[in-house]
């Protein structure tokens, strides 16, 4: 009888160990798992970081060409304009010239 409630004592323990190293193991999976998931999400932020980051440079270099373009256009504009108003000028420029310094006795 003593022999039973001892056999009984050991086969408690080793299933004990058995279940304790089973733990450990799914422990162990879990934080695997675990590690692998936050790997994983962390590569996933780091890819669409990158992804927004080419969107705003890129919707910033767009805009900057825009600006540039407006910028040329407005200076066309006031080149053409100038010019005009220097040709417009230039027939009393040269009135001006002549009567002043050429025909001047």
């Amino acid at each position: 009888m003593v022999q039973d409630v001892l056999e009984r004592i050991r086969e408690a323990e080793a299933q004990a160990e058995r279940l304790k190293a089973e733990a450990r193991r799914q422990a162990d999976q879990i934080v695997s798992e675990a590690r692998a998931a936050a790997s994983s999400l962390i590569e996933a932020a780091q890819h669409q970081a990158r992804e927004e980051g080419a969107k705003l440079i890129a919707a910033e270099e767009n805009k900057a060409r825009q600006e540039a373009e407006e910028i040329r256009r407005r200076g066309a504009l006031q080149a053409a304009h100038i010019q005009k108003d220097a040709e417009a000028k230039l027939a009393a420029a040269v009135e001006f010239v002549l009567q002043h310094v050429v025909m001047q006795p």
